[in-house]
């Protein structure tokens, strides 16, 4: 794995591990958005709330494109 995805990706849940509870744009290398909240992780996936669907989410951590959480942006 590329170091410099390695560190996005680590400051990108490092970010929602710190969000407070509240909602933020996520990004997958997929091209999917979530518009979500963090609820929990394990060593390679994150769990997300997504507010649009109504759902919870299980994503991995290795396709953690982009982050938006009021004025950060990763």
């Amino acid at each position: 794995m590329n170091t410099s995805n390695n560190t996005r990706q680590n400051q990108i849940v490092n970010a929602m591990r710190s969000s407070g509870g509240r909602f933020f744009g996520l990004t997958t290398t997929q091209g999917a958005s979530v518009n979500g909240r963090f609820v929990s992780e394990s060593a390679k996936y994150i769990n997300v709330y997504d507010r649009h669907n109504n759902e919870h989410r299980k994503i991995a951590k290795s396709s953690l494109a982009s982050l938006r959480l009021g004025s950060t942006v990763i």
